[in-house]
């Protein structure tokens, strides 16, 4: 073997086993990487499908990252109940389904995983500490896909950035790079309530600006409802925001105009008459769903065949390869690509599991966290009206910051559960006047 193919194995080999002990040691460092992958496509670089769901390195990064972290600090004892009901769904759409044809067992392996990773966050324990790293990593990462974007753009690896004048950074999709911005606006705004966290505020006015350029009108409207709703519960984030009132007018003020300077490229997107409105009259004038009313159409006759149980997971991606132009040839609709793919049987079971698992979730959350959470909940099911927030990988920065809203919890409870419990003789009870027996602190006896 000549000495440069040793020096690079070597090397490789080296590369792989520090990145190993750092991930051990720190396993912060290895989630944080794979959040921060969110940002790109690969396939913009390496070439490969260009659909945007498939099974690729971001789900590869994270999953290896919450094992990491399980193996460190645990797995949560409570059910995760949208795991159990994902897994029944497939099971039924497989025994009493309609699968279609173009489904094999690897395919529909893959839709399975994809749906079930962003679940799993919030039952694994994540390093204690780490809430702030995360949430700068989520909050900044559609910055650094804008970045990379803007200079893959300025070497020639990818023409036309931004593309179709919607920004998309280096996610290659306007409608993932919003997913993104969305998330990281709403972690911004969120790290905002709690103190010190002087980069929250800017991140989340930028963030939201990016939502705006985007041009993705679904996530304009579930960063308004967010906005509004937490406005409204959050007396915290009321108080910060007054307490700063030239930075809170400096960051209306920044939305404000980058809302007025794409509102002509964004309302020539709303309507069906297109960018020269002036020429049609306004009765021609409707709202423009961007040929998603005729993709829905399609996929319900898909539904139809199979209403109960579905058609097998991951229908949803190719019952209209041979329809749809587009590279993404999903419903659009998180709510009928869950229909097609397991029927109204695993549709309502999913629902179900993922309504317990949210009530779990603000359950156990601190008073801060729950109000972000009830604020949260009508955004994402506005959301997912129009874009497929589950399928995309940039959503799953999102769950994975609702994971790292449990970390101080966590904390707490391993260490009772590793605190020693000293075993106590009846004699060590002391007896009050009158028979009474004097309880011991947190012995659980009268």
């Amino acid at each position: 073997m000549p000495a440069g193919s040793i020096v690079v194995a070597a090397l490789a080999i080296g590369v792989v086993v520090g990145g190993g002990w750092l991930s051990w040691r720190r396993p912060t460092v290895l989630l944080a990487v794979a959040l921060a992958s969110l940002a790109v496509r690969p396939q913009l670089f390496f070439g490969g499908p260009a659909v945007g769901y498939e099974w690729g390195p971001h789900h590869t990064l994270l999953l290896l990252a919450l094992v990491v972290n399980a193996l460190r600090y645990g797995i949560r004892r409570s059910i995760n109940w949208p795991l159990l009901a994902l897994i029944a769904a497939f099971a039924l759409a497989l025994v009493a389904g309609d699968l279609h044809a173009r489904l094999t067992w690897p395919f529909m392996a893959m839709s399975l995983a994809i749906l079930a990773l962003p679940w799993c966050f919030t039952s694994v324990v994540l390093e204690p500490g780490s809430r702030r790293a995360y949430a700068l990593v989520i909050a900044l990462a559609p910055l650094l896909s804008v970045a990379i974007g803007a200079l893959m753009a300025l070497a020639g690896i990818r023409a036309g950035f931004p593309h179709y004048d919607r920004l998309e950074g280096a996610t290659g999709n306007a409608a993932a790079f919003a997913i993104l911005a969305f998330a990281g606006f709403v972690v911004a705004l969120h790290e905002l309530s709690r103190p010190g966290r002087p980069f929250a505020g800017a991140l989340a006015v930028v963030n939201l600006a990016l939502v705006i350029l985007s041009g993705t009108r679904m996530a304009i409207a579930a960063s308004g409802v967010f906005l509004i709703a937490y406005l409204v519960l959050s007396e915290t984030l009321r108080e910060r925001l007054l307490a700063h009132r030239a930075r809170t007018a400096t960051g209306i003020a920044v939305v404000v105009a980058a809302l007025l300077w794409y509102w002509p490229i964004l309302e020539a997107r709303l309507f069906e008459a297109g960018r020269d409105l002036e020429t049609v009259a306004i009765d021609d004038v409707g709202l423009n769903l961007s040929g998603r009313d005729d993709v829905w159409k399609f996929y319900f006759e898909e539904f139809k065949f199979s209403p109960l149980f579905g058609r097998g997971m991951g229908a949803g991606f190719v019952a209209a390869a041979d329809w749809i132009p587009w590279a993404r040839k999903t419903p659009h609709n998180e709510y009928l690509h869950l229909l097609v793919n397991v029927g109204v049987v695993g549709f309502v079971l999913f629902a179900a599991a993922i309504f317990v698992w949210y009530r779990n979730l603000v359950r156990v959350a601190s008073d801060n966290d729950r109000n972000f959470l009830i604020a949260l909940l009508p955004a994402i099911g506005l959301f997912a009206i129009t874009e497929d927030i589950l399928v995309f990988p940039t959503g799953l920065a999102l769950f994975a910051y609702l994971g790292v809203l449990l970390t101080k919890r966590s904390a707490e409870a391993s260490a009772r559960a590793r605190r020693p419990r000293r075993r106590r003789s009846r004699s060590a009870v002391g007896a009050q006047p009158g028979g009474v027996i004097r309880p011991i602190p947190g012995d659980g006896r009268p």
